[in-house]
């Protein structure tokens, strides 16, 4: 293989790598809960010690407060164990283990997650949403991808979650990661069938603070490789007896 080769496919790989590699995920540190007045918050903390705090409300079709099944926050029964719905070569990490809020649904109302800031595509874990005998979906305002999903706590498979049209995910015994496309402050969505239960976290990479949108930079050493490879070019397509 030439050399031109060689630093071509050392390139390719530097570049794959950079894109596939998973990355680790922040998750809500949810504080304060009450589930009879359908509200509550959290914080997300990042590597820099900033931090984005997360607001969840349910609310009835009146407009007043509604309410949610439970929530458990610092200590409690894992149910992100086994952690392998939640990962995947996008997120690198499951949830935290005590932390999530739990819904039934049925009650034709709305929840709504408020952020503090501009956050792009933040993720979404879910645990045991629908069952196999029971069909449960969330039905978005937002688009959304499933960037993972498997055998959970509550058992579940590879294909119990479902991406159907109108932004609506379908679940029958579903565990496993959403991810929420584009840049949020705020979404919500409603449960049209009830069951008992299913529960639900967030997680964000980065702010668009901290990673402005037109702010990619490649990996220091895709840069240099980059800068190694441009240079192997240049000098390649000199013609004879060229001088520098």
């Amino acid at each position: 293989m030439s050399p031109l080769k060689r630093i071509s496919a050392a390139i390719g790989l530097a570049l794959a790598s950079s894109i596939a590699s998973a990355v680790p995920y922040y998750y809500v540190d949810w504080q304060n809960l009450n589930p009879a007045g359908g509200s509550a918050s959290g914080v997300i903390t990042l590597p820099d010690a900033s931090t984005v705090n997360v607001g969840f409300q349910a609310i009835n079709p009146t407009g007043s407060p509604g309410t949610f099944s439970f929530g458990q926050t610092q200590c409690g029964t894992n149910y992100w164990n086994p952690a392998s719905p939640y990962i995947s070569t996008q997120v690198d990490n499951a949830p935290p283990n005590c932390e999530l809020l739990a819904l039934v649904g049925g009650t034709n109302q709305r929840y709504v997650v408020t952020l503090s800031e501009a956050i792009k595509d933040p993720i979404m874990a879910i645990v045991s949403l629908g069952q196999p005998g029971l069909r449960t979906t969330y039905d978005f305002d937002s688009p959304f991808d499933i960037v993972s999903q498997g055998t959970g706590f509550w058992g579940g498979n590879a294909t119990a979650l479902q991406e159907l049209a109108g932004d609506i995910l379908e679940g029958r015994e579903g565990h496993g990661t959403i991810q929420f496309l584009g840049t949020f402050s705020t979404f919500s969505w409603t449960v049209p069938t009830p069951e008992n239960w299913h529960g639900f976290t967030f997680g964000i990479r980065t702010t668009e603070r901290l990673e402005p949108p037109n702010g990619t930079v490649p990996l220091p050493g895709t840069l240099a490789l980059l800068g190694l490879g441009g240079f192997l070019l240049s000098t390649r397509r000199r013609p004879n007896g060229a001088h520098a």
